[in-house]
């Protein structure tokens, strides 16, 4: 059962150190969403404005 538990931990792990976008790559896909006041953002216009995007998925919910 340990064996198990740390086979499952290093996955997850391991699937987040690979989640993480590189700095100054260029993002192709415009993202976009509505946030909870109902206002559109998109990412190719919050970095237009020359605004920092920092995208964090979790939490609890």
């Amino acid at each position: 059962m340990k064996r198990m538990t740390l086979l499952f931990v290093l996955l997850v792990v391991s699937f987040t150190l690979f989640a993480v976008w590189p700095v100054g790559e260029p993002i192709t896909d415009d993202y976009s969403w509505t946030d909870s006041n109902g206002e559109y953002h998109s990412i190719h216009e919050l970095t237009a404005a020359g605004k920092a995007i920092v995208m964090f998925w979790g939490g609890y919910g």
